[in-house]
This record gives C-alpha cells, structure tokens and sequence, in this order.
C-alpha cells in the first residue's frame, strides 16, 4: 500500500497503534500537524507536532511546547472533513473525541439536548454521553479515500495529480513536444490554481504527458509526470505591463502552494505587501507584490484580462461602499452596506436551517457575491474568524434591539442563541426563574434558554424590520385547536398499544378548516384500549397559562416526524408539511420563488400561502408502522389543484 503524501502544516491523524495492524478499530487518533514529511535521517519516518499532548513538565518554564516526535508514517493519515450538526442514529458506528483522541464507539442512546450515550470496545464494556459536537461517523482510511465516502469526497489537498475541464470546451491550442505550458485542477481544494508544466509527449487523441516543474512525485526525488486532456491545459500567458501597485478588490493570480491560485486583493498593505483571498480555499493569505501577477483568462484562443471582461455593474460592485439587493416576498428591496458593516447570514447547511450568524462585510466578489468574515465563527485551527463567499440573498441587515422587560408569552416565536448563532424557534413552556423551553420545528428539538438568551423574531420584509408579535393576524383567523380527535379513517391495529409514556408523537386533527394538521405532542399515559392522554407542546389551555392536555385516539396519534435537513431547494410538485399556526399542515410547492421561499398549496384550507425553506420538510406518511414517501401521481394533482383554485399562483 503507498504511504500517504503529506506537506508541512497539514493537518492529520496519527495512531499509537502497531505499524502492522492499522486498523482504526483497535487504536485511538490523536490530532496533529506535520513538522516535516520523509526527512533525509529519518526514512519512513514523519515528525509531527501534536494539537492535544504536551510534553512533560519542565521545571525551567512556566509554559508546555505541544509535543513533537518522529512517528511511521504508515500510523498516520489525514484529518477527515468536517460534518457540522450530524444526527446519528443508535447502532451506528462513531469516533468519539476522548482522552485527546479520537476512539471507535457504537451509539447505544440518544440523549435530550443533542447528547449520545457511546460504548467502546475493550476488555471491560465502557459506556460514556457525549455532546453532538464531539461525535462523528466512523471512517476508514483505505488507498486515498475515506470509506465508507462523504456525500461529497474531499480529496486531501496535496494529492498533486490535477484534472480539469477548461471552460467546459475543448482547447484549440497546439502543442508540440518541449512547449512550456500550465495545467489547471479542479479537484477539491484545488479549483482556479495553474501549474507550470512542459509538454513531454503525445500520447493519445488531444492527451498529452506533461513534467510538471513546481510539483514533485510522493518521495520527492523527481518532478511529477502526469497525462492531462488537452482541455485541461493552456499557454503559459503573456507578460503584463508592470504595476506599480495593485488595488483593494482586484483580480490576481497568487503564487501559492507551487502554482497560481486565482485570488482577490482584500487589503493594501505597507512595504509592497498584500492581504489575498484565495477563492478555492477560502484562505486569506499575505503576500509581496512580486508573488502576484495580473489575472487573465484564455478565451477563444486569446488571452483576455480581467480589467477588460469586466462590466460598468462589476466595477462598482468593488467600491468601498458595497451596494447589493437582498431579495424579500419576491421585490428587491436595496440595503446599502459600507465596508465593515454588521450583518446576519443565514445558513442553509444540513443541520443549520433557521439560522442566522453574525458577520462583517469585507468586500464584493462580484454581482451578488460577497466575501463575509464571521463573528462567532472561526476556522478549523482556531487562529481567526472564519471567512467565506455568500450571496447576496442570504444576508440582511442586523434587526434592531428590542427590550422585551416583561416575558416572553407561551408560543410566541423567538430567536434562541445556540451554537454561536440565532436559532428561529417557538416557547413551548414558561418556566420558573425567567426560564423557557423552546421548540425547533427544524430539528424536532425541546431545548431550555434564559430569558437574555431569547430575543423576539423579527422578519426582514419589503426592506423594513417586522416584530413577529406585531403581524397582523395571519388568512387562519380561528386559532388551531385539535380539540377532541374522532379520526376514522384508518383500522384500530397493534399500533394501538405502541405508545409509551413520554414518547414524542404528533397528534393529526380532522376538524373543518384544519385537515391534514399534525401538532407536536407527549404521550402522558394510555387511558384504555386504544385511547391516550397527550400533553400538545405548541398549544395551550382555555385559561391560557398551562399547555393542553386532551384525549387522542390511537389512529389519530403517529411518532414523530424523521428530522430531515433538506438541503437542496423543493421542486415544483413536490409534496411538502409547512409549519403554520404551531402545526405541520400537509401541501405541494406550487412555486419557487427567489431568496428560499417558495407557494405553498395547503390541503386543510384551500390556501396558497409563501414559506421559507426552513419552514417546510419533506411529506412522509406513517403506514403500517413505517415512514413511506408518498408517490408523485398526488404531486400532479394537488399541483392542477392549486392551479385550478389560485390561477394567480401557478
């Protein structure tokens, strides 16, 4: 098996286990960095530093060096990608962080509050809880790629053999043996980067052998040959006229990691020297006027700069005083942000919808396009705050402070702080001591927040601020009340008897203008054959101060929902829940409409109202004990329906 390709700084993982039995279900992983890759004294042999493991106490100073020693490198593989805000499920296979180290577990028992109760493997059966954060799946490192693979393969970025499609058409240029030419890559970590090559040999209809002049084999005794498709390769471009200085915003091409990385100015710096956004790998980097050059692009056989590419709108979008539209209920509604300005972004993330982080506006990529620095954030090493791209409809200004002094009142939506950001959820119980319970429909979650971890919801709307408690009463004028539930369609079975107490359910109700509404609920207790007390977690009681407790017949009652991040937008016809008036109401997407909001076609009230994407989720049906995806022959139908009843809409 070929030994792993590291560089200094990379981030890995290195095993105690024997060199002979690598397996990571017997050893632990300890993080760390590479210091220095296949040294000359040490062969087979990689020093690195570790990121958790100091060395002993030294007597002469106050302070621990993080410990460094040579280890094989056959015990050391890279530092798998991370999965933010993964569920797990019990049985499933994870890598637990303890003792400063990574440990293969198993999943015995999902805790409240996004904690998991973990057994490892060893002589004596060890079960420990950890939080969600410090749990991920399982993985193995086997010949260059993670098994079983991430939904999207991160390569690891120094497996220098680079494939790419040139503007997705074929090159026109002709190369002939010895021509000097530079070669793109597009593999993760690597897009928009070039590297200087010399054409060795024709080797195949429009595929070449190339000697790369930057880039070396894996024992770094020789420059890498490599064959390439010719539309992966382009002249080396021409000589610019010298400048003198490059300005705040323009686009360069960085010469970085041995090739040229297409960047963007961020700052001027003193003594010639430049702070330079790498666009591939969300790095900010600083470097001297002599390591940047001009960018151009070969298009049609020619070479074009950017400066002359460039449109009037383009232009302006790199001035210090940033304008971009943020999209709202279908107008643009135009919010003009200086430099530095506070805003929220929102996160469309698997495990993150309904979020909204702090941020700071550090400059313009293009039309829409934004580069952001975090303010709670922070990169994976820990030194700075996390900067990325984002488009200009996932920001809005920073709503203003409102005191709420009085408490917030039982189903009023607010916004938690929880896990560094703003989370968009419902008071689901008042609690004693200026505490709350609060409901994430997003994540079917219960969690507990004080009173100044709270702040009223607010929606940005035709580029004015909305306190959620000021809207005007929604289409549904009645409020949403199960009340006694007499559900007949549907034959009593042994689902009758498989609700325990304390199990999270939801409660359907078939009252006029409500069909098709399922209420979050807790099983209290079973009152006979095939009836259940439930305790609803988003409604409450005539006197208005306790949540509502009534019977529910055992064909109305279903376990919750699977939480499911949808990630990609909803399409046309397709079958959704929405959450609307503390409830899930069944419908189709009628429309798509910009900023993530979609026409939503509701069944229970012959509506077509407007939803996020964080207030939808994918339509399931419970039948004979087991969660099915309904058919798309109801999506045509209920979609002609809405067409029908709503021409408007469609």
């Amino acid at each position: 098996m070929p030994l792993p390709h590291f560089e200094k700084g990379d981030k890995v993982e290195v095993t105690k286990g024997d060199d002979d039995d690598n397996s990571s279900s017997c050893c632990s992983w300890f993080p760390a960095s590479i210091l220095r890759p296949f040294p000359a004294k040490h062969k087979g042999q990689i020093y690195v530093q570790y990121e958790t493991h100091s060395e002993e106490d030294d007597t002469e100073t106050e302070t621990k060096r993080r410990r460094r020693e040579y280890v094989s490198a056959s015990n050391v593989r890279p530092s798998p990608p991370l999965e933010l805000h993964r569920y797990f499920k019990v049985g499933e296979n994870v890598d637990a962080f303890h003792d400063k180290a990574w440990r293969r577990g198993t999943i015995k028992d999902i805790l409240e509050e996004s904690r998991y109760a973990v057994s490892f493997e060893g002589v004596l059966e060890e079960q420990l809880e950890f939080d969600q954060w410090n749990l991920r799946l399982h993985r193995d490192w086997e010949d260059g790629s993670w098994v079983p693979p991430f939904h999207h393969q991160v390569i690891q970025p120094k497996e220098l053999k680079l494939r790419i499609k040139f503007s997705g058409t074929k090159s026109d240029a002709k190369f002939s043996k010895g021509t000097m030419v530079e070669v793109g890559g597009v593999k993760e970590g690597f897009q928009v980067s070039w590297y200087a090559a010399v054409i060795v040999d024709l080797i195949g209809i429009d595929k070449f052998l190339v000697e790369y002049q930057t880039v070396k084999t894996l024992n770094g005794t020789a420059l890498l040959k490599d064959s390439v498709d010719a539309s992966n390769i382009r002249p080396c471009p021409p000589e610019t006229p010298q400048i003198s200085h490059f300005k705040k915003f323009q686009e360069v091409d960085a010469w970085h990691r041995d090739g040229w990385w297409v960047s963007d100015i961020v700052n001027v710096l003193d003594d010639y020297n430049y702070r330079v956004y790498v666009r591939s790998t969300n790095e900010e980097v600083t470097l001297e006027h002599s390591n940047l050059r001009l960018h151009q692009d070969w298009i049609d056989g020619k070479w074009v700069t950017a400066s002359r590419r460039s449109s009037g709108l383009e232009l302006k979008s790199r001035k210090r005083d940033v304008e971009f539209k943020v999209k709202v209920g279908g107008r643009t509604s135009k919010a003009k942000f200086k430099e530095g300005t506070l805003v929220e972004v929102k996160s469309d993330d698997e495990g993150y919808h309904g979020s909204w982080f702090t941020a700071v506006i550090v400059g313009s990529l293009g039309e829409d396009k934004f580069l952001i620095e975090y303010q709670t954030l922070k990169s994976e090493d820990e030194a700075q705050f996390l900067k990325e791209k984002t488009e200009a409809s996932h920001l809005r200004p920073c709503p203003p402070d409102i005191q709420r002094v009085d408490r917030f009142k039982l189903f009023e939506k607010v916004d938690a702080w929880y896990n560094d950001g703003w989370w968009v959820g419902l008071v689901s119980r008042v609690l004693d001591g200026l505490k709350y319970a609060v409901y994430f429909w997003t994540t079917n979650e219960e969690l507990e927040f004080g009173h100044f971890s709270l702040r009223p919801h607010q929606e940005w709307i035709h580029g004015k601020w909305v306190a959620d408690f000021r809207k005007k009463a929604s289409v549904l004028s009645l409020k949403p009340r199960p009340g006694k539930s007499n559900c007949q369609n549907g034959l009593m079975t042994a689902e009758a008897n498989y609700f325990c107490k304390g199990m999270k359910v939801e409660v359907k109700s078939d009252k006029e203008g409500f069909s098709g509404s399922w209420y979050p609920a807790v099983i209290i207790g079973s009152i006979g054959t095939g009836k259940y007390l439930v305790e609803y977690r988003t409604l409450k009681s005539d006197d208005e101060n306790k949540l509502l407790k009534e019977e529910a017949d055992a064909p109305c009652i279903r376990p919750c929902h699977p939480v499911i991040q949808r990630k990609d937008p909803f399409e046309p016809l397709e079958e959704v829940d929405a959450w609307y008036n503390a409830a899930w109401w069944a419908g189709g997407v009628c429309k798509v409409l910009k900023g993530s909001k979609y026409e939503v076609y509701i069944r229970g009230t012959n509506e077509v109202l407007e939803f996020q994407h964080s207030d939808l989720r994918p339509h399931q049906d419970w039948t004979d004990g087991k969660w099915h995806i309904p058919c798309r022959v109801w999506h045509s139908y209920a979609f002609k329906s809405c067409r029908f009843l709503f021409p408007n809409h469609g």
